[in-house]
């Protein structure tokens, strides 16, 4: 009886030892053409499948197209590599280099690997959804080529390790991995700007819907960044108009926008085309006492709103060309809010 609870306490031993297998998905994501065109940024992030495990070792290998970005970008100065949640308080990038001319290896590690066993207090958990390992940033040589960047997965397999709960010795995850998209056909053109408010101090505005129109048909859809940044990436070469939507609460409506109509009515002041559409709360594309009461009906809590959206903006137009339209930076107003008071 005594051999057959021994054996029993060797075995789970063991299986403590050699760990559950459990298998890491990579992807690619959040990647933009940032800084007028000049670098590509994208996160790599990694899940597991579903499994309990601290993660350890982790290598990231791959390949990119030397026509958009030249050969051995890391040693030439020209890719930086910025840690994300999945690396908070206990991971080093402890290599970042030109594997080949044209394939970067990143190499991440535990600080604790070889002192503690895997636990909460020296190591992170894999999570069971896509979660940030670090951010890639890289500079373009050629805006009109591909980005043409792909995980090398011959390399990947087989380099990924988490650590045991039991013993200091690592266990590697289950081979293959998994990879859920690649960057291959990416093109490195972009067109890019900021959007204001257009009153005193011009505060960038967040919150925003950009979208890039060929004619009346959508190319493409982004939401802007608190700084007021915008960017289109993997835009070809044309002529193109921009559009604009904004989620935040509206505001800045008061008397003094209710002067400033009137006057604009009795035709003893001139608008800019932003401040007609701002006070065109109708939508009637003409500035009258219609507009004028329905303002002053929500300024005196008679109304709740108007027809218009909350927020105007002026439609862009911009031309990419070699690879690069830009900046386009314009403004925006609240509807109600000519005079531009509103300020948050």
């Amino acid at each position: 009886m005594m051999k057959k609870v021994t054996l029993i306490f060797a075995f789970v031993a063991f299986l403590s030892y050699i760990g559950i297998s459990q298998t890491l998905t990579w992807r690619f994501a959040n990647y933009e053409v940032i800084n007028a065109g000049t670098q590509l940024q994208f996160d790599v992030q990694v899940k597991g499948d579903g499994s309990t495990t601290y993660h350890r070792d982790l290598q990231v290998y791959f390949d990119y197209n030397t026509a958009g970005f030249g050969t051995d970008w890391v040693a030439g100065g020209h890719v930086t590599v910025t840690p994300l949640s999945l690396m908070d308080n206990y991971y080093s990038i402890v290599n970042t280099v030109d594997n080949t001319s044209s394939k970067i290896a990143i190499i991440t590690e535990a600080d604790n690997e070889m002192s503690q066993v895997g636990g909460a207090g020296g190591f992170n958990l894999m999570p069971g959804t896509f979660t940030g390992l670090f951010t890639v940033t890289m500079d373009i040589s050629d805006n009109t080529a591909l980005a043409g960047i792909d995980f090398d997965a011959a390399l990947m397999d087989g380099g990924q390790y988490y650590q045991s709960e039991s013993v200091i010795e690592p266990v590697k995850y289950a081979d293959p991995c998994l990879y859920d998209n690649d960057l291959n056909s990416l093109l490195l053109s972009s067109a890019d700007g900021t959007i204001t408010y257009a009153n005193a101090t011009n505060q960038v505005l967040d919150n925003c819907t950009v979208t890039l129109k060929l004619g009346g048909s959508t190319v493409s859809t982004v939401s802007n960044h608190s700084d007021g940044y915008y960017s289109f990436t993997g835009v070809a070469d044309g002529s193109y108009t921009i559009e604009t939507s904004c989620s935040n609460a509206r505001g800045g409506s008061d008397v003094l926008d209710l002067n400033m109509i009137r006057d604009y009515i009795l035709g003893s002041i001139t608008y800019n085309n932003l401040q007609f559409l701002a006070s065109d709360v109708d939508l009637n594309a003409i500035v009258n006492v219609v507009d004028y009461n329905l303002i002053r009906d929500v300024i005196l809590g008679a109304a709740s709103g108007w027809p218009a959206p909350d927020y105007v903006f002026e439609i862009q137009s911009v031309t990419v060309s070699g690879g690069y339209g830009g900046p386009i930076n314009y403004q925006g107003l609240c509807t109600g809010d000519p005079n531009g008071s509103y300020t948050w």
